[in-house]
């Protein structure tokens, strides 16, 4: 309860933004001043071991996390223990650490379940895949015997989550919605099942089966696309393997088949080569669908990636343009139209 007390700070970190970096490594700054021992574990070491500030740390790896408690004992002990490789089984990258490991929830009522690891995509802006690599999946019956195990455990919602849902099962020859209807299956009356992030490519492909899951009485309404941008040059330049007309083709469909949907997507400001133009090609696909949910963020270059060596928009365009985003975005009022209407209610918060 107190950092202060600890013998040990397990630190976590994300590899996504500067800020993120920046965070971790003043939290290792903060534990050796306080001379608390050190482990750190997440994409930011996983991704790049050899920075100086993390010389003579213990490291977790990402796919390591189930020898958390070995490693917490021997850097107690004075020990200085690395383990950041890839697991695999007779040759083949597995998904990460097993899903069946006990757990503490940060909220007793909610499963956030990994459903994948690592990617198919090649984003020029993107670190993580440094760290995660590429898709490697869970098997069906592993995901939903942990849901099963969840709802045992007084679980009334399950996340299910990865750096792209849409992907899952694409190496191990499956899909989404096949796991989809199995999880579904095991739902009990009074359970919620809410899907995570996936990107439009892979959605694209499941059009119609996706409707029917998402209209399904415990599954929420509610899908994350991020787009990114709305301008298709800036999209190439990003490597995102889609153009803006096939973002479109997936929300009007899911707008069209499956009734008060909610739709969220995440928007990147000022990267490399963005014009005025493109930027309010992206100003205007908000104004169109004006997204309940935006996750809005100003683009910041990160090292090692395609995307730190090219071309920089000015800090102060890149401020102006978020801001205005934002402006658009508290400009209007999504659930207007839910005024006087009755819903049913899903409490998944204890005090």
């Amino acid at each position: 309860d107190d950092s202060a007390e600890a013998d040990l700070w397990l630190l976590n970190s994300c590899t996504v933004k500067n800020p993120a970096e920046d965070h971790f490594r003043n939290s290792i700054k903060k534990a050796q001043e306080g001379k608390k021992k050190v482990v750190l574990a997440g994409c930011v070491p996983q991704a790049q071991p050899r920075q100086e500030y993390l010389k003579g740390l213990s490291i977790i790896g990402v796919q390591q996390i189930d020898r958390v408690v070995e490693v917490v004992e021997e850097t107690i002990k004075g020990h200085s223990v690395r383990l950041l490789g890839q697991k695999k089984n007779n040759g083949k990258r597995l998904g990460g650490a097993r899903l069946d490991l006990p757990k503490i929830r940060k909220n007793p009522l909610i499963e956030i379940i990994s459903i994948n690891t690592g990617c198919l995509n090649a984003c020029t802006y993107c670190k993580t895949k440094h760290a995660r690599g590429d898709l490697a999946s869970y098997p069906i019956e592993e995901l939903v015997d942990r849901a099963k195990q969840s709802f045992q455990e007084g679980v009334c919602e399950i996340w299910l989550t990865s750096e792209d849902t849409g992907a899952y099962g694409r190496d191990i020859g499956t899909d989404l919605p096949t796991l989809l209807w199995k999880l579904v299956e095991v739902i009990p009356e009074g359970a919620m099942l809410r899907l995570g992030m996936a990107n439009p490519p892979y959605i694209l492909e499941h059009l119609e089966e996706m409707a029917k899951i998402l209209n399904h009485p415990r599954v929420y309404a509610f899908l994350h696309i991020p787009v990114q941008s709305a301008s298709d040059s800036v999209l190439m330049d990003m490597k995102r393997e889609y153009c803006v007309a096939d973002f479109k083709q997936v929300v009007d469909f899911l707008k069209e088949k499956v009734p008060g949907i909610t739709i969220a997507t995440d928007i990147i400001c000022g990267f490399p080569g963005e014009t005025d133009e493109d930027f309010q090609e992206t100003m205007k696909l908000v104004e169109l669908y004006r997204f309940p949910s935006l996750f809005i963020n100003q683009f910041y270059p990160r090292p090692g990636t395609p995307a730190a060596k090219m071309p920089q928009v000015p800090p102060a365009v890149k401020k102006q343009r978020t801001k205005d985003l934002s402006q658009l975005f508290h400009s209007y009022n999504p659930y207007d139209h839910k005024v006087r209407k009755k819903y049913a209610m899903f409490v998944v918060k204890k005090n």
